[in-house]
């Protein structure tokens, strides 16, 4: 096993790792301090704060390197804390507090210490020698959800990253130089007439509290935390909810999270409010005398148990019916299909995914057996071409939007089949804006030219899949005349995004109620899994076909 030296100590390296990497793995994350760090972004090395002293051996000439960025090699002797790269963090931080309010070095009342004022209380200054920058720019607290402090901003650039790296919008950037430079919105607009889409990603990642929301989630010292999935769409991220004095203050994403590693959406972070609401229902209610009244919980079930019971009498067992939720757990959905058939008795129960995605469950278990996913949204970056049919992915699904955007905005090939132009079309190599309902039509053709273009994986196909001739034959002996006017889709523009995904080693698709809403929703997701299974996209990482679905638990 490869090693290295901390501090003159051996240590095994796991490949690939860097300095700061690997000291934290085996001393902790607080051993180096790092200002411009963070774990979901590309290493920066701006702050230079995490600098460490590095030598070929135990005796050779030590080098100054900044270890967020520098690979760890065999044989590498690593120092954290001598007395060079003391002196040196000592001056950093005299440059930083040269910059920064004398009266925000520390928490206020009841507040979390931001990793800057810990740093700051650990590297005591005395007696700065830098002159002090007096010209401040005043708090902006225009946006409902997002305020920005430009003197408390370090220029730690983590903002600007997290907003082009990970969602992808491009709000930020750094203006001017020296004590003039700064962070700006927009060129320059409010944070309130920015493109800010509030996914409060640069409120986590601050190390100051420059950028805040409205809540105080970074500051806040909460009296609990629990972990919880957000219900508001199918990705299923991970959240913390802080709790104090029982009610909840605030929202923070999960770094460690598999599905959304610590990003999210405006409506995941910050629509929570409607919880502690004073209009929100606390009690049941009965209707008596034309008015609704309150009940005690004991009174609505016996009242509820005596009016089925009643209905059951009157008009028989088959009178009553059952609606659960995509949002429920499959417990509590457990348990509302056996109250209807066990005590109601009879089968009339049903969801609401049965609207919105019963195409998808009916069409991909014809061809693969469930109608779940085939593939990880973790593997988006591992697509070498993007497919995605009848879906708003940035607003309807916004941390796997951005997911997809970052891949297109990077240069991999992106076809977009939708009758909107949709913010993926603006890095859409391709977008084949049909007539609403034509999806059928739009995929035959699809499948025309993969068959036209040599474009199917006969090997796959003829180990994998069943009646791809007749299927062959009749995709060939379409109208591509009647086909092109009832899509209005030129059909060049169709051969050459046919072209795109047949060629690309690995091919990923996504699609939503735009294919899935229509009286032919399950004829498009079946062609949709035949372009799949006919061009080998299917059973490996970085393919397949994969539904956006709209609750957490559809």
């Amino acid at each position: 096993m490869s090693q290295a030296f901390i501090n003159n100590q051996a240590c095994d390296i796991k490949q690939g790792e860097t300095i700061y990497q690997f000291v934290s793995r085996h001393l902790g994350e607080n051993e180096i301090p790092a200002l411009c760090h963070d774990e979901s972004l590309q290493p920066f090395g701006n702050c230079r704060m995490c600098c460490v002293e590095v030598a070929q051996s135990e005796n050779a000439k030590r080098r100054v390197m900044a270890s967020c960025h520098t690979p760890v090699e065999t044989g590498h002797y690593v120092f954290t804390a001598s007395a060079a790269i003391k002196k040196l963090r000592s001056t950093i931080m005299e440059l930083l507090l040269s910059d920064y309010p004398d009266n925000k070095l520390e928490p206020g009342d009841d507040e979390k210490s931001t990793p800057f004022q810990t740093l700051a209380q650990q590297i005591k200054i005395k007696n700065n020698r830098f002159p002090v920058n007096k010209s401040r720019r005043q708090p902006d607290t225009s946006h409902p959800y997002i305020h920005f402090d430009a003197a408390q901003c370090i220029h730690c650039y983590r903002c600007i990253r997290t907003c082009d790296e990970v969602q992808g919008e491009m709000v930020l950037a750094m203006r001017g130089r020296g004590y003039d430079s700064g962070i700006i919105f927009s060129m320059d607009q409010s944070v309130k007439d920015s493109e800010c889409v509030a996914c409060g990603q640069c409120v986590q990642t601050c190390p100051t509290n420059a950028l805040t929301d409205r809540y105080h989630a970074k500051t806040i010292n909460e009296d609990q935390r629990v972990r919880t999935v957000c219900t508001y769409c199918g990705v299923g991220c991970n959240f913390d909810v802080l709790l104090k004095n029982k009610k909840i203050v605030a929202m923070e994403a999960v770094n460690d999270a598999e599905v959304n590693q610590g990003h999210a959406c405006l409506k995941g972070r910050y629509a929570f409010e409607y919880y502690n609401h004073p209009d929100r229902l606390t009690t049941p209610l009965i209707r008596k005398d034309n008015k609704l009244q309150a009940a005690s919980w004991d009174e609505a079930l016996d009242y509820i148990a005596e009016m089925l019971t009643t209905v059951k009498q009157r008009n028989g067992v088959q009178s009553i019916a059952g609606i659960s939720s995509s949002r429920c757990t499959n417990e509590e959905n457990y348990l509302m299909q056996k109250f209807m058939r066990v005590v109601i008795g009879n089968n009339n129960i049903d969801g609401c995914a049965r609207v919105c995605h019963a195409p998808t469950a009916f069409g991909m278990r014809q061809v693969f057996g469930t109608g779940a996913a085939t593939n990880s949204i973790d593997e988006i970056p591992l697509a070498d071409c993007l497919l995605v049919v009848g879906a708003n992915v940035t607003e309807a699904h916004p941390v796997t939007g951005a997911k997809i955007r970052q891949r297109g905005m990077k240069g991999i090939p992106l076809i977009v089949i939708d009758p909107r132009r949709i913010e993926l079309t603006r890095y859409a190599t391709h977008h084949l804006q049909l007539r609403p309902g034509t999806n059928v039509a739009l995929l035959d053709m699809f499948i025309y030219y993969l068959i036209k273009e040599q474009l199917v994986d006969e090997a796959f196909v003829t180990s994998r899949t069943q009646g791809f001739d007749d299927f062959k034959q009749a995709a060939l002996g379409i109208d591509l005349d009647r086909l092109e006017a009832i899509t209005g889709v030129d059909r060049q523009q169709v051969r050459a995004a046919a072209i795109t995904y047949g060629q690309a080693h690995t091919a990923m698709c996504f699609h939503g109620l735009g294919l899935t809403e229509h009286y032919q929703g399950s004829r498009g997701v079946l062609l949709l899994a035949s372009i799949a299974m006919m061009t080998g996209n299917i059973g490996r990482p970085g393919v397949g076909v994969n539904p956006l679905r709209g609750q957490s638990n559809v």
